[in-house]
């Protein structure tokens, strides 16, 4: 259920969870399935739904973790045993009724509510009673539109009738349609009043301020954004007409014009980043690798290349590779792991040309350390790049002056050799490449793909974040080094 699911995305790592009215049990037993949480409460105040919850941990061998109480709310439920409490699925009033009874609720406490109904009212209780919105998203499920606050106590400005009934304004893709949603549910209620023999008039102008509002709400909605409109700023950042002529950087699955809210920054788009990107609810993927390279024929489940664009596509998720031209650029990935790597007065390993802007790109970089041994070197490389293993020949010289190229870039060791460089940091090495360093007394050490190139996903969330502030954008936390050393 996507709004379990966005609920579910929003409890923090380690969370003390209690679920309040818990039915089936599913929030509980999926974040103790996936190592979010050690331990939760499910409470709900009818045995029916208790014990489909019981029946669910069973199924997924979590009985043990889990606490179930039946219970009215949070009565049995004492303050010290959670500090997230998730309270989803009821009128406003029933969770302003079970907040009520647990004063407790406001001391530090995160709070995840979903009302079914009664949204203004509860918003209201909660501002008079000592409780702040930080933050409201909007989900669609099935036909229907719901609101997931993120709530915790302290002082929130006085709402107006209209955000009352809505929320504060963000910029969301779904906010234009809940707006238009709540104008609607507002004009009935005013309609209703206004055919009555005796009209509640305080009523009546109420409803008329808040319908007045929710218009002016829609007028003042940030534009949302698009797919297109991240593609059009990475081509300003890194144009994709610099790419390698084998490349296939681009925008390469998804709609242009499908809106964005949520970006995750991976260095491969994989099974499993995509599986992360939809748990997130992100509609776009920024990748390095091309998700589509060398020619794909079919796209089926039958192969890997296949499986990870089916998944793209069934869960609407659009993807934008930045290749080669992001290894070229200014700022991109060889700028990345130079400064990663400590290196001063940093210049170009080999300049290809000037971009329609005048900026130079081309592959490596070139930078000086402070003279030092290799192994002292190397050891700072593995640890500076979180690489599980390098590997290394001694050119038979000390390092002072460095060439970095992030990838496979070994073909550019005459280039470092030309610069004057006594050692060249890169990947993918081969065999006669480590013998010819040695022989010309090149020290080359080869960190590994990932961690050489994995180094430019905080600056592309860098320059996303600044570009886009009202998108939110993560890096993905399950794609890491595929090599193990023994």
């Amino acid at each position: 259920m996507p709004r379990l699911q966005v609920i579910a995305n929003k409890v923090p790592q380690g969370a003390r969870l209690a679920d309040v009215g818990t039915d089936h049990g599913h929030l509980p037993v999926w974040l103790l399935l996936n190592g979010r949480i050690d331990r939760a409460i499910a409470a709900d105040l009818r045995a029916g739904p208790l014990n489909r919850a019981r029946e669910t941990a069973r199924q997924y061998g979590q009985t043990e973790r889990v606490s179930f109480r039946l219970c009215d709310g949070l009565v049995d439920v004492r303050a010290e045993e959670a500090d997230t409490v998730v309270i989803a699925g009821m009128g406003g009033e029933t969770i302003a009724a079970i907040l009520k009874a647990a004063p407790w609720c406001r001391m530090d406490k995160l709070l995840l509510l979903q009302p079914m109904t009664g949204a203004p009212k509860l918003r209201e209780w909660l501002q008079v009673n000592g409780y702040a919105i930080l933050d409201e998203e909007i989900v669609r499920e099935g036909k229907k539109l719901y609101s997931i606050w993120t709530v915790m106590g302290g002082n929130m400005p006085a709402l107006t009738p209209a955000e009352l009934w809505a929320g504060k304004n963000r910029s969301a893709p779904l906010r234009k349609e809940f707006l238009d949603m709540m104008e609607r549910k507002a004009e009935r209620a005013l309609q209703g009043h206004l055919a009555a023999q005796s009209p509640d008039q305080a009523a009546v102008t109420r409803l008329k301020a808040v319908t007045a509002g929710l218009r002016e709400m829609k007028k003042e909605l940030i534009p949302v954004t698009t797919v297109g409109m991240v593609y059009e700023f990475l081509q300003e950042k890194a144009p994709f007409e610099l790419q390698e002529g084998f490349d296939n950087a681009g925008f390469l699955v998804g709609r242009e014009g499908a809106s964005v809210s949520k970006i995750l920054v991976a260095l491969d788009i994989t099974e499993q980043v995509v599986q992360e990107a939809s748990e997130q609810g992100a509609q776009l993927i920024v990748a390095h690798h091309p998700v589509i390279f060398g020619g794909v024929k079919s796209v089926t489940d039958q192969t890997v290349a296949g499986r990870v664009l089916l998944s793209l596509a069934e869960n609407g998720i659009a993807a934008i590779c930045t290749h080669t031209n992001l290894d070229a650029v200014e700022g991109g990935v060889n700028d990345a792991l130079a400064l990663r790597l400590g290196l001063t007065d940093i210049g170009q390993l080999k300049q290809a040309g000037v971009d329609g802007q005048g900026r130079p790109y081309g592959i490596g970089r070139v930078g000086f350390v402070p003279e030092q041994p290799l192994y002292d070197f190397a050891m700072a490389v593995k640890r500076l790049l979180g690489a599980n293993g390098i590997r290394l020949v001694d050119g038979g010289k000390p390092v002072h002056m460095v060439a970095v190229g992030g990838g496979a870039c070994a073909d550019f060791i005459d280039d470092a050799l030309a610069q004057g460089c006594d050692t060249f940091v890169t990947s993918d090495v081969k065999y006669h490449q480590f013998l010819e360093s040695r022989a010309l007394g090149l020290n080359l050490v080869d960190a590994g793909h990932f961690p050489t190139e994995d180094v430019v996903c905080p600056v592309l969330r860098g320059w996303l974040a600044k570009r886009f502030p009202h998108v939110s954008t993560s890096i993905s936390q399950r794609h890491t080094e595929v090599f193990s050393y023994l």
